[in-house]
């Protein structure tokens, strides 16, 4: 098994056009267009004929023709020579789809399932990609625990002086790590909390899985009561899938829902909706600059003063090792 087997989002699909695109997966470099159907295709960047960058050409029809010397290729990798017609030549293809916004790549024909959104009771908000240039697990690690919400985030999480009432659990499979995490919300604007429906006694619920095939959780962020049951007005639930560029990048994909009870089509979400993008990209850009501005970005966390909130870092790493890199299990030490 390798990183390319599985599937990753590269790139929204409002942003592939009629232009070939330039997109890297864990180093491989592919240029994915649209053919004349509006299907997505992928190849290797690299034309196999004297090594141009397919992405500077154009689309033309269900091709992607070279800048250099006018090659065109196929979905399939099939490649013609308009200069020398029985000279055929054959580039990379990669398995491509268009799903839930966004383009998605694997290797061609690799055995793995593409994930799969529950999305019941939700509804469509948008989707946001941000790149970081961080490790993969370190990014995983920023957006799998709650300790840091305090100081970073404006809206999501818990006050500092309170974090000792949060109460933390884990689940743990061999293919998924689940996180809940309950405590006193945050004081938000009285605007924001009458639009949520939020009421004074209600907390915050932050419930979270994540799995790795390809390495992506589900958050679903709520507030309400957690020994009646009873939840606010409106709830989110976001879809964040991690791709690795190279070894010091990463794209953050989010695929954002939101559910309401109150009355209307959609429960009269989409009057905000632009509100809730915006809110969403500003608190995830709040993530970036955090892990952008880490003093190390090394990936070990031998040493560390690890607290009650970290015991999903080396759950992760765990499953990163084994079930997306195809790696035997590294065991690390979570003492803390």
């Amino acid at each position: 098994m390798a990183v390319i087997d599985h599937w990753h989002p590269v790139l929204l699909s409002a942003t592939l056009r009629r232009e070939p695109k330039a997109v890297r997966v864990d180093g491989h470099d592919i240029v994915v267009f649209r053919t004349s159907s509006g299907s997505v295709a992928a190849l290797d960047e690299v034309c196999p004929h004297r090594r141009m960058k397919l992405s500077l050409g154009c689309v033309v029809g269900d091709t992607v023709q070279c800048k250099y010397h006018g090659w065109t290729f196929a979905a399939d990798g099939r490649g013609e020579s308009p200069g020398t017609p029985k000279l055929h030549a054959c580039a990379t293809s990669y398995d491509a789809r268009d799903d839930y916004g966004a383009v998605w790549v694997r290797r061609r024909g690799a055995d793995t399932e593409f994930p799969q959104f529950d999305r019941t009771g939700y509804h469509p908000m948008g989707v946001l990609a941000h790149r970081i240039k961080a490790p993969l697990e370190l990014v995983v690690d920023n957006f799998t625990e709650i300790e840091h919400t305090p100081t970073t985030h404006g809206i999501f999480g818990y006050p500092l002086e309170l974090m000792p009432l949060v109460k933390v659990t884990f689940e743990a499979t061999n293919t998924s790590v689940r996180t809940v995490n309950v405590g006193p919300s945050k004081p938000l604007p009285w605007i924001l909390r009458k639009l949520v429906g939020i009421k004074p006694d209600d907390q915050f619920i932050d419930d979270w899985t994540t799995w790795f095939s390809p390495v992506y959780s589900r958050f679903d962020h709520e507030w309400g009561n957690p020994e009646t049951g009873t939840r606010a007005k409106v709830g989110w639930r976001l879809f964040i899938v991690w791709t690795p560029v190279g070894p010091s990048e990463t794209i953050a994909t989010t695929f954002s829902y939101a559910r309401s009870t109150y009355p209307g089509p959609s429960g009269g979400l989409r009057l905000f909706k632009w509100l809730m993008q915006r809110l969403l990209d500003r608190e995830i850009g709040l993530d970036v600059a955090i892990l952008e501005g880490l003093a190390s970005h090394e990936t070990g966390i031998e040493g560390m003063k690890l607290s009650r909130f970290d015991r999903s870092l080396g759950l992760n790493r765990d499953r990163i090792e084994t079930v997306y890199r195809g790696h035997g299990a590294k065991r690390l030490s979570l003492a803390g």
